[in-house]
């Protein structure tokens, strides 16, 4: 197999390696990390994973490292900020901490990695690389071995509901393409609740590769809710690995919001490791133009009595492109296992193309796994029942998708971040639709 390779006479990408913190440790795994990806380089399209996304169109971009791009003020951030709804908020520029946009001191210990590797070192050492090692692809090796900040966050055991934790990553204006890796560690201590939102977003009309990963460990009888709502530019590339282990007890739902970005790839496995964890995964894609989205989830079941389940939906106008390839692997000690899985998706022009592939991977004898997919234009009855009944053909049409995916934002447990992702999605699907009616 022939790797890709990322703009290989530029090594401007990896110019954060170079003290990398000034920790043995750190740097040792930065160095093999580099060397697997000079190995391996980015995945081809002869990759099974990755036949369905084309990554050679970001091979052929010579990224760099950014510099100073164009400032940023709070006025600016606008609707990205989750202020008003209590949240501790974190942001980074071009993947570094900005403090001056921050706005933190409540009852989560929110640090950048740097602070919590003075602060928790033997933590940030054990867990760093645990859960999502460079040997997962490509991305994740440039990651490990490039990164140059991030969030750190430890939530000791017993502490109650920690309330909300919005993380922002923005890519700022430049006049060249640029790269940012960003890196986000979460320890979550047993029987803590917690709501942690991740947003992307940019302001560049030149191309940007987002490169980030993150790693979460829940404890016993822990919840926690993780939102992300990526909203890059449409010249951004956005490429997302995460890794969620769960121990016993623990209820973890996440919800990945799709409405930017030129070509994304999200990767989520969640290793469901002690009897009786639990993980609900929701999606929602919505998509126009030239825009290709790609999600792919694991659902690893390893120990008995963890009932999972996964919905994602997706809406696709003019001629963009999405996957879903959802697997659910039930190992074989992995007995009363309960897992459900469903993909469903509406297409608004007839050049939109969807691809979905659920599997199930099963060892084990007494389990119930069910899996489910539909691909189609708005149903006809439902349009001409709105029709017969005075609505308008455009306003049935915005009706009829705007309730296919309110049914995805329901599920969600947070009131303020549900209602807000609600008004959010309103006015992307009345952007979506106007596009639609414009091509």
């Amino acid at each position: 197999m022939t790797a890709t390779t990322i703009s290989p006479d530029n090594t401007s990408i990896f110019s954060a390696l170079g003290p990398s913190y000034g920790l043995p440790w750190l740097q040792q795994r930065r160095s093999e990390a580099m060397e697997l990806f000079e190995r391996i380089g980015l995945p081809p399209v002869t990759h099974e994973d990755w036949r369905l996304t084309n990554t050679a169109q970001i091979a052929k971009i010579n990224f760099s490292a950014p510099g100073t791009g164009t400032p940023l003020t709070p006025e600016q951030l606008g609707g990205l900020c989750l202020k008003k709804l209590g949240a501790q908020q974190m942001v980074f520029v071009d993947g570094k901490f900005s403090p001056e946009l921050s706005s933190l001191g409540g009852k989560v210990e929110v640090l950048t990695i740097r602070q919590g590797m003075e602060k928790h070192g033997d933590r940030v050492q054990r867990f760093l690389g645990r859960e999502m090692p460079g040997q997962s692809n490509g991305f994740s090796a440039m990651n490990l071995a490039a990164f140059e900040d991030g969030a750190f966050i430890y939530l000791p055991p017993d502490q109650g509901d920690m309330g909300l934790v919005h993380l922002l990553w923005i890519n700022a204006s430049h006049d060249q393409p640029v790269v940012a890796h960003p890196r986000n560690l979460v320890i979550v201590g047993s029987n803590n609740q917690i709501t942690l939102v991740q947003t992307y977003a940019g302001f560049s009309s030149q191309p940007t590769l987002c490169n980030a990963v993150t790693e979460m460990v829940v404890g016993k009888g822990a919840k926690v809710e993780l939102i992300k709502l990526q909203r890059e530019s449409d010249t951004a590339f956005h490429i997302a690995n995460e890794a969620i282990h769960v121990h016993e007890h623990a209820d973890v739902q996440s919800l990945c919001v799709n409405t930017g970005g030129h070509l994304v790839r999200n990767n989520m496995t969640v290793h469901l490791a002690e009897p009786f964890a639990q993980a609900t995964l929701n999606g929602l894609t919505l998509a126009a133009g030239d825009q290709h989205i790609d999600n792919h989830t694991m659902l690893d079941h390893a120990r008995e009595n963890c009932p999972s389940h996964e919905l994602y939906k997706h809406l696709l106008g003019g001629r963009a492109g999405a996957v879903f390839r959802g697997k659910i692997l039930v190992r074989p000690d992995a007995q009363k296992t309960d897992s459900k899985q469903t993909s469903k998706t509406i297409l608004l022009s007839d050049a939109a193309v969807m691809n979905s592939q659920p599997q199930l991977e099963i060892y084990a004898d007494d389990v119930k796994c069910t899996h489910g997919s539909t691909t189609g234009p708005l149903d006809d009855e439902q349009l001409f029942y709105l029709r017969s009944r005075g609505v308008a053909a455009a306003d049935a049409g915005a009706l009829l998708t705007y309730a296919f995916a309110r049914d995805v934002l329901l599920r969600i447990w947070h009131t303020g971040m549900r209602e807000y992702l609600e008004e959010f999605v309103a006015a992307e699907l009345h952007r979506l639709h106007l596009e639609q009616a414009e091509s």
